[in-house]
């Protein structure tokens, strides 16, 4: 028995000492330089030797954020509404999935498995397919509106107001499938005495679902609104995929608008500024989640 925990202690040290090295040249060192480069005045014209890039202190913090009614506000604004409308959707779409799924019925594996597809397929796909069904003109959802009579002239979905909204949609498409087998999962770990006691004492079933079902599949709820919330708030693909780089106001998310800054703009320092603001943004709420639950756990 030793000589198997020793084994296992020496394999598990030789896995660890690859995966450091991988973490310190895949994380540390980047996040390092895009703190230094925050400090710099490193642009286009110091793109060639970026050694010379002017030590600039916070001048590129208080460019990003002196202006209340600028771009960095008003991305971090639709950024907010963007996490909290994904993360509600994939709560109303994951529950609904994964009650209606949860019982017995001739087909219930195959729908599962159908279900799961925008999860399955790489997000470069499943998004491309959603841009085409968005488009104005030859997309089929205008198609069908307009063929139903629900409008009268086609939308533009992926411009303007709606562009947000498409993002949103599209963010949901691609998560919510997450949420739905993994509340399934939770769904099928309760035990069934609790509702067969429920039914003998008269509880309904919208009862059965807030009393009894919530309450312990809320835990699990909790880490996926955590961990949608993330994802959500520094996504890039969705929004880059489905306004092909180019947003309109309404859609250009934080994420985006620090790689146009970056890369369109060629103002690196700006948008490594930004970077850092965001990464804090997301330490404190990563900071806000360990305190709530050691709370709870206390």
């Amino acid at each position: 028995m030793t000589s198997l925990k020793a084994r296992n202690a020496l394999f598990a040290y030789r896995l660890l000492i690859p995966a450091i090295i991988l973490t310190f040249f895949v994380h540390i060192i980047p996040t390092i330089w895009g703190v230094y480069i925050s400090f710099r005045g490193l642009n286009v014209y110091y793109i060639r030797d970026w050694t010379q890039a002017p030590f600039v202190g916070f001048a590129n913090y208080t460019r990003a954020l002196s202006n209340i009614q600028g771009v960095f506000w008003s991305s971090l604004s639709y950024t907010l509404i963007f996490v909290i409308a994904s993360v509600f959707g994939c709560f109303i779409l994951g529950i609904l999935g994964a009650v209606l799924l949860n019982g017995y019925f001739k087909g219930r594996n195959v729908i599962r498995g159908v279900l799961l597809i925008p999860y399955i397929l790489p997000g470069v796909v499943s998004l491309t397919n959603l841009r085409f069904m968005f488009l104005q003109d030859w997309g089929i959802i205008n198609s069908i509106l307009l063929k139903t009579g629900l409008v009268s002239e086609p939308i533009s979905w992926l411009t303007g107001k709606m562009a947000l909204l498409s993002i949103i949609i599209g963010n949901v498409w691609v998560r919510w499938p997450l949420w739905f087998i993994t509340i399934l999962a939770s769904l099928q770990s309760i035990p069934g005495e609790l509702y067969e006691a429920a039914t003998v004492d008269g509880a309904s079933d919208w009862q059965k679902f807030t009393r009894i079902t919530l309450p312990l599949i809320s835990p699990t709820i909790t880490v996926l609104t955590v961990l949608t919330a993330l994802w959500s708030f520094n996504n890039f693909t969705v929004p880059f995929i489905l306004t092909g780089g180019s947003p309109s106001k309404e859609a250009n998310i934080l994420s985006l608008n620090i790689w146009i800054r970056s890369f369109k703009n060629w103002d690196f320092g700006m948008g490594a500024a930004m970077s850092v603001v965001m990464m804090l943004i997301m330490l404190i709420l990563i900071l806000a989640y360990l305190r709530f639950t050691k709370l709870e756990a206390e």
